[in-house]
């Protein structure tokens, strides 16, 4: 062994088997050096087992059949690795992927493409003018995946334009508890009660020089007491789905675009059950992914019961609930209600309610019509 170690010749699993016998494993060139290594230790060296793809291939060369079926598969699998199998869709939030993956396959990227007839700029292009949200992508292909990277603008607050007169209105109804009015003449006071679309500072101002009505860009905070009522459901019940034990199976392989079904009878027959799916896809390493993949749906029954929950935890429950729909929102009071199987919850709050109209200017005709700008 230590003549081995010297002489580089690699040996692993070495276990003792006797007080003078070992067992090892050593490669094809190892053990061509191991010859004179045993003869100069006087040791005696006996082959107990060939594993490996050489001496699988040397004890079946007679095999034709064999031979041919090994080189047809070894040129499939070269040329499936010519083409693209999956493309991997990443960076999306707003964006479903399903419709990137049908501007992708209108632009030309999808399994089945070879991979070096890829047009990235144009695809890219294609994705960028006709899906207004993306405002990049990327493509970078690995073997027989395409892994497209996508970055969505950012969604800007439309802000009313500097150089245009406006006005600002309310909201929403509520109590006038402060104004700041920075441009513009108020119209309001602190305690004033407004509702929704009163005008609160008016971008038109008198001149006091006679020269008439001066129109400027309103800008100020207007903050006021406001009231949201929000009715919930109150969830009494609990759903609880428990297994019986029973189970069916249903497995797929999917070739290219052809499904081969392993099931006669596809009918499930639970009232109530759970359905758990994953898919298997044949790999070699993590790119190159061949167009063979398993899919398996397993079914399992369940029993479904419910339970009566405590009138706190249903009231709490139906309380987070009505919650996120002022949430973000500063919060003075609140008040609750029972109404009949629902909660009606009433939040005293205080927010911003200017919102910025544009002015309309008395000389702003077109064919007897006010020419009216949107809100903001």
């Amino acid at each position: 062994l230590n003549i081995c170690a010297r002489r580089g010749i690699y040996l692993w699993n070495v276990k003792k088997e006797g007080k003078y016998q070992i067992s090892a494993n050593i490669s094809v060139r190892g053990f061509k050096m191991v010859r004179p290594v045993a003869k100069k230790s006087r040791c005696r060296v006996i082959l107990k087992k060939r594993r490996g793809l050489p001496f699988y291939v040397f004890r079946h060369r007679k095999r034709k059949a064999f031979a041919l079926g090994a080189v047809v598969f070894v040129l499939l699998l070269f040329v499936m690795t010519r083409f693209i199998w999956v493309v991997d869709i990443s960076g999306n939030v707003e964006v479903e992927t399903s419709r990137i993956e049908k501007v992708l396959q209108e632009a030309g990227l999808k399994a089945g493409v070879p991979s070096m007839g890829v047009d990235v700029w144009h695809i890219q292009n294609t994705v960028m003018t006709r899906l207004d949200k993306i405002s990049g992508i990327g493509i970078n292909i690995k073997g027989t995946t395409a892994y497209v990277e996508v970055r969505e603008r950012i969604s800007k607050p439309e802000i009313f334009p500097k150089d245009l007169p406006c006005d600002i209105v309310a909201s929403r109804s509520g109590v006038i508890e402060s104004i700041d009015a920075v441009s513009g003449q108020r119209l309001v006071s602190i305690g004033d009660v407004v509702s929704g679309g009163q005008l609160l500072i008016s971008g038109a101002i008198d001149s006091k020089a006679g020269e008439g009505v001066r129109y400027v860009h309103a800008e100020g905070e207007v903050m006021a007491t406001t009231w949201h009522e929000i009715t919930v459901e109150i969830p009494y019940r609990e759903e609880i789905r428990t297994r019986t034990g029973k189970s069916k199976s249903k497995h797929m392989l999917k070739f290219f675009n052809f499904y081969v079904n392993f099931f006669i009878n596809d009918r499930i027959s639970y009232e109530n059950y759970d359905r758990i799916s994953y898919v298997k896809r044949l790999s070699i390493g993590k790119n190159l992914v061949l167009p063979f993949s398993f899919h398996y749906d397993n079914y399992y029954e369940v029993e479904v019961t419910w339970r009566q929950r405590d009138i706190n935890e249903a009231l709490e429950l139906a309380g987070q609930e009505a919650f996120e729909h002022v949430k973000g929102i500063q919060i003075k009071n609140s008040k609750r209600e029972l109404i009949g199987e629902k909660l009606k919850v009433t939040y005293e709050c205080l927010e911003n309610i200017a919102l910025k109209k544009a002015v309309i200017r008395e000389d702003a005709k077109d064919n007897g019509k006010d020419i009216r700008g949107g809100d903001n």
